[in-house]
């Protein structure tokens, strides 16, 4: 089987990982971006709040339901606790639920071209425990290799 990449095609994978408590009271997630093209690889790190996530959720829900017609079910995302937030599994279940978010919508051009998916990498901490930053100007690549 020949891959995205070896067809010269665009890949996405996304990571979330290395939960942190922020200085704040928040936990706060790692999220890795990674765009491999035929020759080369583009990565972007940043750190999200599980209500960053949530919000992200709801957006691309509300595009896969008025596009995509429910070819595809859509992922669920872990429900908001105001005790017991920072238990181990809450964490992990709100981490995994966030990256089988993104990875479902690396999947579907019309989400993972998304503003909302454009926005969500634009803002980010330069680490778990400082302020936020802006980042670089997002790389407009083109949906299609030309």
């Amino acid at each position: 089987m020949i891959s995205q990449r070896e067809r010269g095609e665009l890949a996405r994978f996304y990571t979330v990982t290395d939960p942190k408590r922020h200085k704040k009271g928040y936990t706060v997630y790692k999220v890795t971006a990674r765009t491999y093209l035929p020759l080369s690889v583009f990565q972007i790190t940043v750190w999200k709040r599980y209500s960053d996530f949530r919000k992200l959720h709801r957006d691309l829900w509300q595009i896969h339901c008025s596009l995509c017609q429910q070819l595809e079910l859509f992922p669920p995302f872990a429900k908001a606790k105001v005790f017991g937030r920072f238990d181990e599994s809450v964490i992990e279940e709100r981490r995994q639920c966030s990256e089988d978010l993104l990875q479902f919508s690396a999947n579907i051009p019309v989400l993972y071209s998304s503003q909302y998916i454009e926005d969500f990498f634009k803002v980010c901490w330069t680490s778990p425990t400082s302020f936020c930053l802006p980042c670089p100007p997002p790389l407009n690549l083109p949906l299609v290799p030309m």
